[in-house]
């Protein structure tokens, strides 16, 4: 048989996934609903108009004092200006609530992780007969598992904004309601995440320590956690530039951080506005290889 008889014998035989096929037809049909059903996606505004606008904004990024002389040294006092009014002062804030936040977020996470793990929450961990435990104890860990599994799904499917407004209007504009509504939030994103590196781990020392008779949580702290620490790391940090992130929105609520000097320079000072958002980025680009350093270094 030569290539061209084993590559059409290998298409004839391969086997099709039919609920693939359908889901990727239903999806095209849908795309093509919403496109012919729906307004133009670039509104009425002419291609020229859209193009003049492009270069109208990018025109208005260039600092001002760069502008009117054309001398881009002029750009360093006036950053610094920026930087040492209120820039410095939301920098610190925006960095302290997503700091703050991702902090305490996996600090109360973090106990919850052996009562989340399918293979730990139940009568007899990892199917060991000589981990069996009474009638009430094996009821109670059936109904914990899920309830804390569950407990995630809510935190996270609740939007932090929308946390923060209801903590402001408990606790007043300060920054405790925009940790804690990250924090929440952030409870369930990282349960998920950890749940599922502790669900994939190499579960062979486990079963070792539990058949020993050593207690779930014994195990988990001592034999889990240390081989996933590195992989628990990795979504810490992913995490608190995402909060970093987050924290900058939810300023706009009112709080002194970057996302409210961004609202207060939008449409009147588009230069301080992207200087606002470059400072941001340079944070969660010096936290990346912070987090890449230690990753390394823990390895």
């Amino acid at each position: 048989m030569n290539r061209e008889e084993r590559v059409t014998e290998l298409r004839r035989t391969k086997s099709r996934n039919w609920y693939l096929r359908i889901s990727a037809i239903v999806v095209v049909v849908m795309v093509a609903w919403a496109w012919l059903t729906s307004n133009p996606l670039f509104g009425r505004l002419s291609a020229e108009r859209r193009w003049r606008n492009f270069q109208n904004f990018v025109s208005e990024l260039v600092p001002n004092p760069v502008d009117k002389s054309g001398n881009w040294l002029d750009a360093i006092p006036w950053a610094w200006e920026l930087l040492s009014g209120d820039g410095f002062v939301a920098l610190m804030t925006t960095l302290g609530i997503a700091t703050a936040a991702i902090i305490l977020a996996s600090t109360i996470v973090l106990p919850f992780m052996a009562m989340a793990n399918r293979r730990f929450s139940r009568k007899d961990p990892f199917g060991l007969p000589g981990g069996q435990v009474s009638a009430p104890v094996a009821i109670l860990w059936k109904i914990i598992g899920p309830f804390v599994r569950f407990s995630f799904v809510i935190c996270r499917a609740i939007p932090e904004y929308l946390l923060a407004f209801l903590l402001i209007s408990l606790l007043g504009l300060q920054v405790w309601p925009l940790v804690l509504a990250l924090a929440i939030h952030n409870f369930g994103i990282l349960g998920r995440l950890w749940g599922e590196v502790v669900e994939n781990a190499d579960a062979a020392a486990a079963k070792q320590r539990l058949a020993s008779g050593t207690s779930r949580f014994n195990v988990f702290g001592t034999t889990v956690f240390p081989d996933v620490f590195n992989r628990f790391l990795i979504y810490f940090f992913y995490r608190w530039e995402t909060c970093l992130k987050d924290a900058t929105v939810l300023g706009m609520l009112g709080l002194l951080t970057l996302g409210k000097l961004i609202a207060l320079a939008k449409g009147f000072h588009w230069d301080r506005m992207f200087f606002y958002i470059m400072l941001g980025a340079s944070v969660i680009i010096v936290g990346d290889m912070f987090s890449s350093w230690m990753r390394s270094k823990l390895r």
